[in-house]
């Protein structure tokens, strides 16, 4: 019996972790506002409506709302951003992240967020093709209604947008396990559970 229940339990496992790696599911996210921010003393900060531009004091900037994610446990997210204008004569994207109650841009946006990393851009990057920043950590752990992000670079980029763009505008792409993974997991364990139960009453 003994040997009759090893196979039933490693096929429990196996079944589980087979159904929980099917059970995470990618939620992409289009931005509610993006455009530029210029930081510069005198002009009209907020440029919404057009690209997403950055080039020294012009920052780029994109917000998504966070109610598709809202209550999952996200595993991995990426900020996506993929070219409007060639070529990119930033290659080095500085990102800021913040959250906010605000959806669209304002001039609160300037400067503003904390570094979360820099954004190197693929060599001969072209109309259509993303790059990915990995911003797991930071939107694990922001709860508020909106995650916005704050783009600077020394060299000038055009960036799509959502109203200027070759397919779409910057994303965020996350993963988070569908409704019910959860509780499929733990009947998982409690099935291993029992057959190991069972498992020491027939060895008695």
């Amino acid at each position: 019996m003994k040997s009759a229940l090893l196979p039933s339990i490693l096929a429990t496992i196996a079944l589980s972790t087979s159904l929980l790696a099917h059970a995470a599911a990618d939620v992409t996210i289009n931005p509610t506002s993006d455009g530029s921010l210029y930081v510069c003393s005198g002009c009209n900060v907020v440029s919404d409506g057009a690209y997403v531009l950055t080039a020294g004091y012009i920052q780029g900037a994109v917000k998504f709302s966070s109610a598709p994610i809202a209550g999952g446990h996200v595993t991995q997210a990426f900020l996506t951003l993929n070219p409007y204008g060639l070529p990119l004569w930033g290659n080095e994207v500085a990102v800021y992240g913040y959250g906010t109650t605000e959806g669209q841009l304002t001039v609160a946006d300037a400067d503003a967020g904390t570094y979360l990393g820099t954004l190197t851009l693929p060599p001969n990057l072209g109309y259509g093709q993303d790059a990915f920043f990995d911003v797991t950590a930071f939107v694990a752990s922001t709860q508020a209604p909106y995650l916005a992000f704050n783009l600077r670079s020394e060299g000038s980029n055009v960036f799509s947008s959502l109203e200027y763009n070759y397919g779409h505008p910057a994303q965020l792409v996350v993963t988070v396990p569908e409704a019910g993974s959860t509780l499929l997991a733990l009947s998982g364990l409690l099935l291993v559970g029992l057959l190991g139960a069972a498992r020491r009453k027939t060895l008695r």
